[in-house]
């Protein structure tokens, strides 16, 4: 067998590990599915009480990190070395690097996250429902999906890039724990891989999960078809098609064309619900809370309850948020390491942090503001909608107060399906080049496998959904997120120390010679 045969081969073990204990944990959760919530909901808050303040401050720290790289010498580095061309476009780079984040999250949460912290705001911000509530409640959630996760995001994907573009080592966690520690630990790369994907699997499918019910709250609301069952196969099916498709077409040919489509849909939405929502109250209240989250991006970032011992809203929220950006943080940045060839650490950062935050920003104000407006002027009672129908439902009952809804909805849910696929896409690709022995940065997982992989995303996906067993999922992303810090931090010690040889070197960091890949 011949070594390029070889290093395509299964990585069975730490493929087979990883979905075995996630098929157990989901079967779990569906049959025991009271009981498991309930645990997973007690391990949620214990752990948020005695390591929510590590989880916060070490999201503190990724920002802190991610300014150094981009103002000091580093940032001069060019991924690829002083010859190498960018692949991808500006635009198309900055649309697959928005979309591929962002997935069905932001669409769900623009509208629901804001209401959710009006009317529960934690206590060291005062009373609920008041003028203060509702600029934190926008300025909050602008900050929950902005610099924090890109900045984690950024790290990640720059120490991928240097290692693999600029050191020459292969596209996998390996060459991240031998950059780091020096040296090479075989047992640690299988056990750092298999966790990976367990968590990669688990977090993808339960975003997937929560897309499946907006669509299918989606589909009821515009063509009056109920939600059941037979609904969310179907969409589960026809949406992993698409999504494996464009997987196996290639980053660059289909994630470049579904991230394209739906930036424009996003921008046309963004306008429309700014033109035909009401203008005034959205434009101040984003402006204010713009200037909220200026003044007070530290609180955003480490609020907890001291003094406050019942006030759960930081467990529910923050750091449940920032555990579940450290998962998606090292598979996210493998993933978009593949778009840095060409460019300087600073302008990769600088685009993988600035550009989708500062969108993240003005949709939440535009999406969140309108929310706010229906609920303080008494047109539609948002907080009641959430509160009886969901809020995968109450999404398109705020959409239904504008003009020409159902056109809107009906574009809305074209925009959940993208996103979906989006998400998925980029998801399927890290997963599956996990699952095979070590690739260069430039070489696609084989195709096989990518649809091996989508397929299980898909049937996870819909089995969540359909047995109410999602909950039990989503309890785990703390825990999880709690032990993929170490792989973060690690990525970080990785770029710091390839970084560092990379400045100081004649040529800039590149080396004619390509080091010798890993055994």
């Amino acid at each position: 067998m011949n070594k390029l045969t070889e290093d395509r081969r299964l990585n069975k073990a730490a493929f087979l590990p990883a979905i075995i204990i996630l098929g157990l944990f989901i079967i779990a959760g569906i049959i025991w599915k009271e009981p498991v919530g309930n645990f997973m909901t007690m391990l949620l808050y214990g752990m948020a009480d005695y390591f929510g303040a590590y989880i916060n401050l070490l999201s503190l720290t990724f920002i802190i990190l991610a300014v150094v790289f981009i103002i000091s010498r580093y940032g001069d580095i060019v991924i690829g070395g002083p010859d190498a061309k960018p692949e991808y476009s500006m635009f198309n780079w900055c649309c697959m690097s928005l979309c591929s984040g962002i997935g069905t999250g932001l669409l769900f949460w623009a509208m629901g996250e804001p209401i959710f912290h009006f009317m529960t705001t934690p206590s060291a911000i005062g009373e609920p429902n008041t003028r203060r509530a509702g600029i934190f409640a926008i300025s909050q959630a602008m900050w929950n999906w902005s610099f924090v996760q890109y900045s984690m995001y950024a790290v990640c994907a720059a120490a991928f890039a240097i290692i693999c573009y600029n050191k020459g080592k292969s596209l996998s966690f390996n060459s991240i724990v031998q950059a780091a520690a020096g040296k090479n630990i075989p047992w640690l790369n299988t056990l750092i891989t298999a966790t990976v994907i367990f968590c990669l699997m688990g977090g993808t499918a339960n975003s997937m999960g929560v897309g499946l019910m907006q669509i299918g709250a989606g589909l009821e609301s515009a063509f009056n078809i109920p939600q059941s069952a037979a609904v969310w196969l179907i969409a589960a099916i026809s949406i992993t098609v698409i999504f494996v498709l464009s997987c196996v077409s290639g980053i660059g040919r289909g994630l470049k064309m579904v991230s394209s489509a739906c930036t424009y849909i996003f921008i046309f939405l963004l306008f429309y619900v700014f033109i035909f929502g009401n203008t005034e109250f959205i434009t101040k209240i984003t402006s204010e809370s713009i200037g909220f989250m200026i003044d007070n991006w530290g609180t955003h970032t480490t609020i907890m309850n001291a003094m406050s011992p019942d006030d759960k809203w930081f467990a529910d929220w923050i750091v449940q948020y920032w555990a579940s950006f450290i998962v998606y943080a090292p598979v996210i940045g493998m993933f978009l390491a593949r778009m840095g060839r060409g460019r300087t650490v600073r302008t990769f950062m600088l685009v993988q942090i600035l550009f989708p935050s500062l969108f993240c920003i003005l949709w939440i104000g535009v999406f969140g503001g309108q929310t706010i407006y229906l609920q303080t002027s008494g047109n539609l009672d948002v907080w009641q909608a959430v509160s009886t129908y969901g809020m995968q439902s109450a999404v398109f009952q705020i959409l239904g107060t504008l003009p020409m809804s159902k056109l809107i909805t009906i574009i809305f849910l074209l925009t959940v399906t993208l996103s979906f696929c989006t998400l998925a896409d980029p998801m399927a690709s890290v997963a599956a080049t996990l699952s095979v022995k070590s690739l260069s940065a430039d070489a696609e997982a084989p195709k096989k496998q990518k649809i091996i992989v989508g397929c299980i995303l898909g049937a996870t996906a819909y089995t969540l959904v359909a047995t109410g067993g999602i909950n039990s999922v989503k309890g785990m992303f703390t825990l999880v997120g709690l032990l993929q810090s170490a792989v973060m931090i690690l990525c970080a010690a990785a770029l710091f120390k390839c970084g560092k040889k990379c400045c100081f070197s004649p040529n800039f960091g590149f080396s004619d010679k390509i080091e010798e890949k890993e055994e």
